[in-house]
């Protein structure tokens, strides 16, 4: 049997493909091995890895939670509290690949071949029951064969069905899933209705988008029909589509008297992927228009203003007394205050906190003692985000600011020092290497910006449309770009991974899964079809009856100069 090992980002082996003489390979990843058949009907993306450690991360410490809040309350029911008031909670660990009655259920409803499934069955501990399903047949057939292969019959049951169906027959409070990992091709919209309804109370629900085009901006009207928001063209896109999809997920649960609470939101590769909690509570419910926001862009400068659907209000002394009252708005005027454009709107988005902070604590220690493939790409990305600024939507990139203007780059520790020195708070964003997150308002910003150009001059012929509006005025606030001691961020001094290159060569979603009759390989394929549309084109028929034929660069001048 010939062995070809491919490595992943940090240069592990953590992904094997094992080929033999046969129909099939082996792929072997984390503590599972899975045969998929030469014919591509199964789909596998090696890429996304990072996607499956991080969600075994997030599933072993929801098994702690769940075994914690199975004692709390049969300590309730029983009255069985120690004298400290402390519950009586067995102290022995929870291991994996043990099957325990009152475990974590799981739901994976597309499970194409069952690698995710047989990973969650072999790596997250305390787990009950895990349903791997999928509405093809050859790959039901797949996913049996390997979890036989990987004998976790005992955990994980086969289902050949329409996800939605599997879940709308566990609907009822006694039959909801403690967990379900939508992972589709594309957009989930249509699983959410279903899935918001299938989880537990405290239950989490893990949702992948790969449609990044319509999330960030290039088909609103798209994004609308899918999502319920309009998406914009903005340099903060990636967050913005995580915000688009957790407030589609807050619209689906609140038909039901049900809220989420985002556990951990990333943006990573090429797709986003969100974990929430599913609460009921129709009280709650209420509170969501405070967290909905709609977004502002002017034209030129680019600057972004939000404007909140709801505000709320608590007042006496109890958590639950909230008054609910409308914004005033809007909060710009006809055109920009900084470069008279006028505006695009976009949203509504989620304006929360994209992420539990004690969550994201209790992950990172996880993946520091956890033997998972992308470790230090986990450890990186989630030191980011425990820096990351919580209650600042999205962000402003200093590559953008310096081109609107037409200036030289400016250091981003100086940017960052001159923030900090003007009292405002600033950090980076997992989603780009580039982001400045900051509660300072966007005149401070162009303050900044205008101060290092009088450092910096810009020709005179560059100042032209939003450059011109903006340098046209004098700064209002002191600048002082000394080094703050506070501007080097944490996980940048470690040298951490924080923001990944490209995994592999040819790396992204890859093509939906179905069979390929000539047995090509996808990217000889991609590379025959490479113009092939020119081709056609230069061979067909003219009107004249002649062959059309595709004239070289020289002749197309000949033919301009006559």
């Amino acid at each position: 049997m010939d062995k070809n090992t491919t490595d992943n980002e940090e240069g592990k082996d953590s992904v094997k493909v094992s080929s033999n003489e046969g129909s099939s390979q082996v792929i072997k990843e984390g503590k599972a091995e899975v045969l998929l058949s030469s014919s591509k009907n199964v789909f596998y993306n090696p890429v996304q890895e990072f996607n499956r450690d991080l969600s075994i991360a997030v599933l072993t410490l929801c098994a702690e939670d769940h075994r914690q809040r199975i004692w709390e309350k049969k300590a309730k029911r029983n009255e069985k509290t120690q004298e400290n008031g402390s519950m009586d909670i067995p102290s022995e660990e929870l291991k994996p690949g043990t099957k325990y009655e009152e475990g974590l259920t799981i739901l994976e409803a597309l499970s194409a071949s069952g690698l995710r499934s047989i990973r969650y069955a072999k790596e997250v501990p305390g787990v009950k029951e895990i349903v791997a399903n999928d509405i093809s047949e050859k790959a039901a057939a797949s996913i049996r064969a390997n979890v036989s292969h990987n004998g976790v019959d005992h955990l994980v049951t086969t289902s050949h069905d329409d996800a939605v169906m599997v879940m709308y027959r566990h609907r009822r409070s006694a039959d909801r899933f403690n967990a379900i990992d939508l992972d589709p091709y594309g957009c989930p919209s249509p699983f959410l209705d279903a899935a918001v309804q299938s989880v537990s109370d405290g239950g989490v629900l893990l949702v992948t988008c790969t449609d990044m085009a319509v999330l960030a901006g290039n088909c609103p009207e798209t994004c609308y029909s899918k999502y319920g928001a309009i998406s914009l063209h903005i340099k903060s896109c990636h967050e913005m589509a995580l915000r688009i999809v957790l407030q589609c997920l807050e619209s689906h649960a609140n038909r039901y008297g049900r809220y989420i609470v985002p556990l951990l939101s990333i943006s990573a590769d090429f797709y986003v992927r969100v974990f929430v909690r599913m609460f009921t509570s129709p009280a709650m419910c209420k509170r969501t228009t405070s967290k909905l926001a709609f977004v502002f862009q002017c034209k030129g400068c680019k600057t972004l203003t939000l404007q909140p659907l709801g505000v709320s209000h608590q007042y006496g002394d109890k958590p639950h007394q909230f008054k609910f009252t409308l914004p005033h708005g809007p909060p710009v005027g006809t055109t920009c205050e900084h470069c008279d454009h006028r505006h695009h709107i976009g949203g509504p988005i989620w304006s929360g906190p994209l992420h539990d902070d004690m969550f994201v604590s209790r992950l990172k220690e996880l993946a520091c003692r956890g033997e998972f493939g992308t470790a230090r790409r986990m450890q990186g990305v989630l030191a980011v985000i425990q820096e990351e600024l919580p209650d600042v939507p999205l962000y402003y990139t200093l590559d953008s600011l310096c081109s609107i203007l037409h200036s030289e780059t400016l250091p981003m520790m100086q940017f960052r020092s001159a923030l900090l020195n003007a009292g405002y708070r600033v950090s980076f964003s997992h989603a780009s290497r580039m982001s400045i997150k900051t509660d300072a308002p966007s005149n401070i910003v162009w303050d900044i910006m205008r101060h290092w150009i009088k450092q910096h001059p810009v020709r005179q012929e560059r100042l032209v449309g939003a450059a011109a509006a903006i340098l046209s005025r004098e700064p209002t606030t002191q600048i002082n770009m000394e080094l703050h001691p506070d501007a080097n961020p944490q996980s940048r001094e470690k040298g951490l991974v924080r923001f990944q290159e490209n995994p592999q060569r040819y790396w992204g979603p890859g093509m939906r899964a179905k069979s390929n009759t000539q047995g090509e390989d996808k990217m000889e394929k991609s590379r025959k079809n490479q113009g092939k549309r020119n081709r056609s084109e230069s061979s067909s028929p003219a009107k004249d009856g002649s062959t059309k034929q595709l004239k070289s660069g020289e002749e197309t001048l000949q033919l301009l100069a006559t």
